[in-house]
């Protein structure tokens, strides 16, 4: 080879390397890549999105049907209608629509029950504070006889009065008219059932997701040893079902959600500024398209854009309710709550009492998964998946009777630091201290059954 030829050679080598190079060092934008999700969506994409991307709806969407007044839940249903053949509901999300339906159904009942009692118990409060005053500056007891009576006559007045608007609210909705609006309304739009294949499939890939506390759905670890057979899974499948069935038609996604858990939305303080950027990001890998996420009150507020009318203050009912429900009102337990619940424990779930009245105060409420163990004598190997049921059961069931106020807090909850396993178990602060003082009176054993539990 000539020295001419060599230097061609090299010439051609360098030219190659070159444009390698320079393929190397494309620039890219602010938005580009893994970055895509970093862009907040315009008032203007927003209202494109609802008029072309698919949009899909998770269960706690249909159930706040139930929870809003009815002149909200005729907009909402309306709204959606505007959305014609592009609305889907994934499968999972009507699988849960129907497990919590009866119970949301009920709600308005229950949440009056809740006022009564409450007006019940500050009434009694006001009339001692009125009773220890006219104790002090000697009024005379014709004229505290007087101010109770006033007091228990508005009190009695109020309670009439939510009862009355319980009343015009049921009269409105008899029938069910809800239930049978979403049978038309959903005729042909839910996904189809996931085979067994692909419901293993993203069940573990919801478990690797909650260890990773990767989005959506690791804020739902404590769902893990729940009830329903998918566990902590139901924010993956519903994410699965809605971004496969958009990706067929190759659309924009819309995901409308009363959820408002980091795990689905990025947020800065009050401020909801879109889905969480790895989904952003994942949507478009998968798809090469953009994804939206958008809250009940969003949509109602955009209903215009799908030639649809609303009454002005649905937007703002839509929000009270997503307030109400991030911040449920919860009762405490009391003595005689707790003693019922040990008391069927004891009967049915002797492993399960047995931990419960280990969660003293001196234990800073908790109870190791050690010491679970040994209290039911278990295999190593063994996972406590399931733990908790007998005390969801239990309670449930006390509730029914009445021994059991409606809306305690659950009372031994499974924390899982790791995502994986439940590391300790522990109760409400006032249950800790009830426990103390059943233990103290002779009354609270600590039985250290190994019987075996559910």
């Amino acid at each position: 080879m000539t020295s001419a030829e060599r230097e061609g050679g090299c010439h051609h080598i360098l030219i190659q390397h070159q444009s390698s190079i320079g393929q190397n060092l494309l620039m890219h934008g602010l938005y580009d890549g893994e970055f895509v999700g970093y862009k907040i969506a315009s008032q203007e994409e927003l209202d494109t999105a609802l008029r072309e991307a698919i949009v899909a709806i998770d269960a706690n969407v249909l159930l706040d049907l139930y929870r809003f007044r009815p002149q909200t839940s005729r907009d909402l249903i309306k709204t959606l209608k505007g959305l014609g053949d592009r609305l889907v509901v994934p499968h999972q999300a009507v699988r849960e629509f129907w497990r919590h339906r009866q119970r949301s159904h009920g709600s308005p009942d229950g949440a009056t029950k809740t006022a009564s009692d409450a007006l019940d118990k500050s009434g009694r409060s006001m009339g001692d504070a009125l009773a220890t005053w006219a104790k002090a500056v000697g009024v005379d007891e014709e004229e505290q006889s007087d101010l109770i009576a006033r007091l228990e006559g508005f009190v009695t007045a109020l309670k009439d009065e939510l009862q009355r608007l319980l009343h015009d609210s049921d009269a409105e909705r008899s029938g069910d008219p809800i239930l049978n609006q979403l049978e038309e309304l959903l005729a042909g739009r839910v996904t189809s059932a996931p085979n067994e294949e692909e419901w293993a499939q993203c069940l573990a890939e919801a478990t690797r997701r909650i260890e990773a506390e990767e989005p959506p759905g690791y804020k739902d670890a404590d769902k893990q040893d729940g009830d329903s057979p998918e566990g902590g899974a139901g924010d993956y499948l519903i994410w699965y079902q809605a971004t496969r069935y958009a990706k067929e038609r190759d659309r924009d996604l819309v995901i409308v959600t009363r959820d408002e858990k980091e795990d689905w939305w990025w947020r800065q303080r009050s401020n909801f500024l879109g889905p969480r950027p790895e989904l952003t990001y994942e949507y478009r890998q998968l798809t090469g398209r953009r994804l939206f996420l958008l809250r009940p009150a969003d949509l109602l507020s955009r209903a215009s854009v799908l030639e649809v009318e609303v009454d002005q203050a649905s937007p703002a009912d839509a929000v009270r309710v997503a307030e109400r429900e991030e911040e449920p009102i919860t009762e405490l337990w009391t003595l005689e709550a707790l003693s019922a619940l040990l008391e069927r424990l004891d009967r049915e779930a002797p492993v399960q009492a047995a931990a419960l009245r280990l969660a003293t105060p001196t234990q800073g409420g908790r109870v190791s998964r050690e010491k679970v163990y040994e209290l039911g004598g278990y295999a190593d190997d063994r996972m406590l998946r399931g733990f908790t049921r007998p005390f969801r059961r239990l309670t449930s069931a006390l509730q029914e009777e009445g021994a059991i106020p409606e809306n305690v807090s659950p009372i031994f909850v499974a924390s899982y630091p790791d995502g994986v396993k439940a590391s300790y178990f522990s109760v409400p602060f006032e249950v800790s201290r009830l426990l103390e003082e059943l233990s103290s009176s002779g009354q609270n054993p600590q039985d250290g059954s190994s019987s075996t539990a559910e």
